[in-house]
């Protein structure tokens, strides 16, 4: 049974993106892209912002039960963030690569943790306040939004509308993340805007009938994954619609550390133990995904 028909469509974090998508000839690690924008009146160009534990329980009474917290970090949904349609409308797409070649940033693997950092990701040992700061200097400077983690965002569904359309495939199934939802998108009936509005933000897997192409993506992260049947989708095609980097044997959803480099940190014993601050999950392999989920907002 295939990976599509089993419902297994994003591996486990440790296991080679290649072996888990093994029906497929090659893996894409797709970067979201950075946007600019010029919008006013907003305090962070992240889709995540710092509040307080009072505002916290105004917005969920689950909060009222944690008690005051000192040493509490809440993050919460930016309403300021630009819309879709804002996007589409005033919105320049900026690469990792620019950004990258413009800062102290070595790569993109320092990009990924700055990005994790500023959403509250990771668990203290594992954040990189330092890369982020770097990150915020330039995007603030410069007008730049943060991608919004998770999600397929504007610029990435018209690229897959597009290269979909340029390879005659005509139909996709669209699932959320937990398989509960599962529809059918007839790109021939659409709009490059028509698909992008009907890809919602819960909708982590876009595939054809004859699964010769998958995108797949989770919550909480800056990158998603294609893999293809090279016999319909060239290497050269994925390369120009989207930015990022073919997997090799070792690349894993982990591919934005070192081998031993989370274990290291983690128990690294010269810092003193600090509590952690909520929605730092970190990469915690020995969680299930809806464990890990039920962290995110408070973790003392």
């Amino acid at each position: 049974m295939s990976k599509i028909e089993n419902k297994n469509l994003y591996p486990y974090e440790e296991t080679p993106v290649l072996k888990h998508y093994s029906e497929f000839d090659s893996v894409y690690v797709g970067l979201l892209p950075f946007f600019k924008l010029d919008k006013e009146h907003c305090d962070t160009n992240s889709s995540k912002k710092v509040i307080s534990i009072e505002e916290a329980r105004e917005k969920d009474e689950i909060i009222e039960k944690i008690g005051n917290h000192l040493n509490v970090t809440i993050y919460s949904s930016n309403e300021c963030y630009p819309t879709d349609e804002e996007i589409s409308q005033n919105g320049k797409k900026v690469t990792w690569k620019e950004i990258i070649q413009n800062t102290k940033l070595n790569d993109n693997k320092d990009m990924n943790k700055a990005l994790m950092t500023s959403i509250g990701a990771f668990k203290k040992k594992l954040q990189r306040e330092d890369l982020l700061d770097i990150l915020n200097q330039y995007s603030d400077k410069n007008n730049i939004w943060h991608p919004s983690e998770g999600a397929f965002d504007f610029f990435t569904k018209s690229s897959i509308f597009e290269i979909l359309k340029s390879n005659g495939i005509s139909k996709v199934d669209v699932e959320d993340e937990f398989y509960e939802n599962k529809k059918t998108i007839n790109l021939n009936e659409l709009t490059q805007n028509d698909f992008c509005e009907k890809i919602d933000f819960k909708d982590y897997y876009i595939y054809d009938n004859n699964q010769s192409i998958l995108f797949a993506i989770s919550w909480d992260y800056f990158f998603f994954f294609i893999a293809i049947n090279e016999r319909v989708f060239s290497k050269e095609s994925i390369e120009t619609k989207f930015e990022g980097f073919w997997a090799d044997e070792k690349s894993s959803h982990l591919w934005t550390w070192e081998e031993g480099e989370i274990d290291r940190l983690l128990n690294d014993k010269t810092e003193i133990k600090k509590k952690k601050t909520s929605g730092n999950t970190g990469y915690n392999p020995g969680l299930t995904k809806s464990q890990t989920k039920n962290n995110r907002k408070f973790n003392p």
